[in-house]
């Protein structure tokens, strides 16, 4: 029996992990800051470890006895870029140290982000090849993790996974889209332009992570730029109206209202939602960090590499995924 431990466990992404490994027969160890904020997974056949990624003594507790850590813990957004350096970068690096303390060291599969590489260089999506150009606090901080993973990659066998928009069930983020569109038929997008995005579930990318730790090749020093890094993404790309539109329809509408935002207003909104989130000490999702990476073109990759040194194969089309979670929704009365 395989022995892993989750980083980021509470988080939508580490559910539908979670999730994988059980039904494979792994025993899963998932740390967590707090036992208070770990209610669900405590119905779960999963051991709770307490610590923090600022914290090196409790990640090399947590590390103990297993044979790969998947490390999904991080912030995605924040009141200042401070936090996202700390969290993203250096407890990235924390778990890494602790890693590389084992006699045998686990293989650490650190799940970065699109936005570490940043947006698709031209009209082609974005491969592992391309050069890197993170234009978010976001991206960077995540970036900062992936190098701080390289650093370890003489002591700690290491892959690396860059998903880019993640949907799926228990998504808070995500949800907003849903609910905007059964309630009012309307969905908000960024800009006049028709850009696209790629995309993956959180359940095919838990797949995705669990191939690319079992079969995906390591990162190396000697070559930071391709080597043991992967997009994972589903094959379909689309624009933000035609994603709208599939939501809508989830919910019989048969056209739903796609409302373009001008990118000054987008900017002004997030100017004065950042404002807001420093008054209360409390992150938005729209803030300034993300219109820098709506305002910066197309997001889209391809996970062919991903396929070709691993099978990696979605399990269904996005479309039905995109059903699949507004049916969850509905189900759990989140609508």
């Amino acid at each position: 029996m395989r022995h892993a431990l989750v980083t980021g466990a509470t988080g939508f992404i580490g559910h539908h992990l979670v999730q994988r490994l059980i039904a494979q027969g792994t025993a899963v160890k998932c740390l967590v800051r707090s036992q208070a904020r770990a209610v669900d997974l405590s119905q779960l056949d999963v051991t709770l470890v307490q610590g923090d990624l600022a914290d090196v003594n409790s990640l090399a507790e947590a590390v103990k006895d297993v044979d790969v850590v998947y490390h999904l813990a991080g912030l995605t957004k924040s009141v200042g870029k401070g936090d996202l350096m700390k969290v993203n970068g250096d407890g990235t690096r924390n778990l890494s140290l602790a890693c590389s303390q084992r006699s045998r060291p686990p293989i650490l599969l650190f799940v970065s982000s699109l936005a570490a590489a940043g947006p698709s260089p031209g009209v082609e999506p974005r491969v592992e090849t391309d050069e890197i150009n993170p234009v978010s606090s976001y991206g960077r901080s995540k970036r900062a993790g992936e190098l701080a993973v390289i650093d370890s990659a003489d002591e700690v066998p290491a892959t690396i996974v860059r998903p880019p928009i993640v949907i799926g069930e228990h998504d808070r983020d995500g949800f907003q889209w849903f609910k905007t569109i059964r309630k009012l038929g309307v969905h908000l997008a960024p800009g006049f332009e028709d850009v696209h995005y790629s995309m993956i579930h959180a359940d095919d990318l838990a797949k995705a992570l669990i191939l690319a730790a079992e079969q995906g090749e390591r990162v190396s020093r000697d070559d930071q730029d391709d080597g043991g890094i992967y997009y994972a993404a589903s094959d379909e790309v689309m624009t933000y109206s035609e994603l709208g539109h599939l939501i809508g329809g989830c919910f019989g509408r048969s056209r739903t209202r796609v409302v373009r935002l001008p990118m000054l207003m987008i900017w002004g909104a997030a100017l004065s939602s950042d404002l807001w989130a420093r008054l209360r000490k409390r992150p938005t999702i729209l803030n300034v960090d993300k219109a820098r990476e709506a305002a910066a073109g197309a997001w889209t990759c391809s996970a062919a590499k991903l396929r070709r040194h691993t099978g990696f194969v979605p399990s269904t089309s996005i479309e039905e995924r995109i059903r699949q979670t507004a049916d969850w929704y509905i189900d759990e009365n989140w609508l």
